[in-house]
């Protein structure tokens, strides 16, 4: 029987994820950990929002913004924070350290990355502070961590749709694992799994590129030319009609391989440290359809359906056999009826559908009669 947690020591252990998602680097044991926290127990979920507003808004002191060049200390006094947060007036009044603890809360406030995460079935839109949008998919994480000269966030796992605001001074980039996504305004979604990357853009132009190996995921600061196409081939569009035929967008061509720009009703898909490959056109139906809380898809693998559907189950979800798993199908289903999306492709299919005593569902192939 599960033990249900109280207010307080709900209240507690976020504050802990909050302070030690965003002031370390966590690792993606750490990730999945607090990934799996939230998961438990919706109250978690939302308990660590209320202390990320906070945080977030904190984070937009326009005042704060020429501490943005000092360095940030390396001994992780966010734990005495925590631990004693009362302040004592008569102790501090008069004091230099008064300054210096103004000066360090402000640094930590500005340059700190802010950590998001969603649980099962939990779709979130975010607002950040230059005035993008982003909506999170269910079971996935990202970290902000917005500069002077750039906005930067790393997607740590799952599926994002970002709506970012027009600031060609200020690229917006997307890091996704040894990949990253640059714009300065435009509308794409990008995805992110154990087998690689995705990125599909629905509105504007879209620069995919490696990025160097060893560099942390919301660590890298260099700052680079941006070299978009200065002309789109093809209408922007927001939605592209069933039955409509899209072909290549002629691109812009770039003296590096592994740098590939894309527009409106392209994308592109990536393996982990692999090469990027060239630009194909977005399959027929709307992008980013789970936005609306439908999940469609058309001539997808059985592996990359299930994949999804697990991020709206409680169950984990299991193939039995390979051979399965890469079979295409088609097929469209409201993100909330996992169920009934999961037994009408098994009839369709021919499998089986088990629950073992130790839980989950797995879907073999039915044995045939001689």
């Amino acid at each position: 029987m599960m033990t249900m947690d109280s207010e307080k020591d709900i209240k507690a252990a976020a504050r802990d994820w909050l302070l030690r998602l965003s002031l370390e680097s966590p690792t993606p044991d750490e990730r999945a950990q607090f990934a799996a926290w939230c998961a438990e127990d919706p109250r978690r979920a939302a308990a660590y929002r209320r202390f990320e507003s906070i945080w977030q808004e904190a984070a937009t002191l326009e005042e704060l913004k020429p501490l943005a060049a000092l360095p940030s200390a390396r001994d992780p006094w966010w734990r005495r924070v925590r631990v004693s947060p009362v302040v004592h007036p008569m102790r501090w009044a008069g004091s230099a350290s008064l300054a210096a603890a103004c000066i360090a809360v402000g640094v930590w406030y500005l340059l700190a990355p802010v950590y998001y995460a969603t649980g099962v079935a939990e779709v979130r839109e975010i607002h950040l502070t230059d005035g993008s949008e982003v909506i999170l998919g269910a079971r996935s994480s990202l970290e902000v961590a917005f500069r002077l000269h750039e906005r930067r966030v790393a997607l740590t796992s799952g599926l994002a749709f970002f709506s970012v605001s027009k600031n060609p001074s200020r690229p917006f980039i997307v890091l996704v694992g040894d990949k990253e996504v640059r714009v300065v305004g435009t509308k794409f979604e990008v995805r992110r799994d154990p087998e690689g990357m995705r990125v599909s853009v629905v509105e504007g132009t879209v620069e995919v590129m490696r990025v160097p190996e060893g560099a942390s995921e919301i660590s890298r600061e260099a700052p680079r030319t941006v070299r978009l196409a200065a002309k789109v081939t093809q209408p922007a569009s927001a939605t592209i009609p069933d039955g409509a035929a899209i072909g290549p967008t002629p691109l812009t061509p770039t003296e590096n391989p592994e740098e590939r720009i894309l527009t409106a009703g392209q994308q592109v898909t990536a393996a982990p440290a692999g090469a990027i490959p060239d630009p194909q056109a977005m399959p027929r139906g709307e992008p980013a359809a789970w936005r609306h809380g439908r999940l469609v898809y058309v001539d997808a693998t059985l592996k990359d359906i299930i994949a999804d559907a697990n991020r709206y189950s409680r169950e984990p979800i299991v193939i039995a056999d390979e051979g399965v798993a890469n079979v295409r199908v088609s097929v469209t289903y409201p993100s909330d009826r996992i169920e009934e999306m999961v037994a009408a492709l098994s009839r369709s299919l021919s499998l089986e559908i088990e629950h073992p005593a130790s839980g989950g569902i797995v879907l073999r192939p039915k044995e045939r009669s001689d």
